[in-house]
């Protein structure tokens, strides 16, 4: 419940906007202004991007990691805001973002490493870096969903309408189940595609609900 002790709204729903459109700007690189090597690049390919794409692949890393930052302290500060921080379902969204967390961070690595071990004439480990990064596609859609878990959380809370849980609850099993599926049929990606571009836009309409809620108390208060 939204109350005049609540945490500051508005930096939560900065949170949920920023990380949001980070992550689809970074998400977007390799369709519009990054485009990938194909994953059986050779190592003369692997080089030729890193140089090529160093300033892009720089910011593209930091849009992955500030992206993920602020959704995962979004979707956490939903969980304390409807006071469920303390029950299963919570502690799952805590779990949850710390893997998501740690697996962005591990993917930064390696799109790092593979760019400075080209910069420093080791190919083969440039190469290695690189095969490994490919890889972090399925195990994001493995790790146990942010939002399958943080819709349990707010099944009953009042500080969003009922349908913002049941949403991400279904758009949750939607990543997970794809994810295994994604792991044998890779043309079932371009799916996992849509259901993300649908968790972003259930975060805005979140962090702007909030926003709108927010003034609406206050207004009450004033009067």
């Amino acid at each position: 419940m939204i109350t005049g002790r609540s945490p500051n709204i508005v930096l939560i729903s900065l949170c949920g906007l920023l990380g949001t459109i980070a992550l689809s700007l970074y998400f977007s690189a390799p369709f519009n202004w990054m485009p990938l090597p194909p994953p059986n690049a050779t190592t003369t390919q692997i080089l030729e991007f890193g140089k090529k794409y160093h300033t892009e692949i720089l910011l593209d890393t930091w849009l992955q990691q500030f992206g993920t930052i602020l959704s995962v302290i979004f979707a956490l500060a939903l969980v304390q805001l409807a006071g469920t921080f303390t029950t299963l379902a919570g502690r799952l969204t805590l779990l949850s973002g710390t893997v998501i967390t740690s697996l962005s961070l591990a993917e930064g690595t390696f799109a790092l490493g593979a760019m400075q071990a080209g910069d420093n004439g080791h190919l083969e480990a440039s190469l290695t870096c690189f095969e490994l990064t490919n890889v972090f596609i399925h195990i994001f859609l493995l790790a146990p969903s942010l939002f399958l878990m943080m819709g349990f959380a707010l099944k009953r809370a009042t500080i969003l309408p009922a349908f913002f849980a049941s949403a991400a609850i279904i758009l949750g099993v939607l990543f997970q189940s794809l994810g295994v599926i994604a792991l044998f049929y890779n043309q079932f990606l371009i799916i996992v595609i849509g259901v993300l571009m649908l968790q972003n836009l259930w975060t805005i309409a979140a962090s702007v609900t909030l926003l709108i809620r927010k003034m609406q108390i206050a207004d009450t208060t004033d009067k």
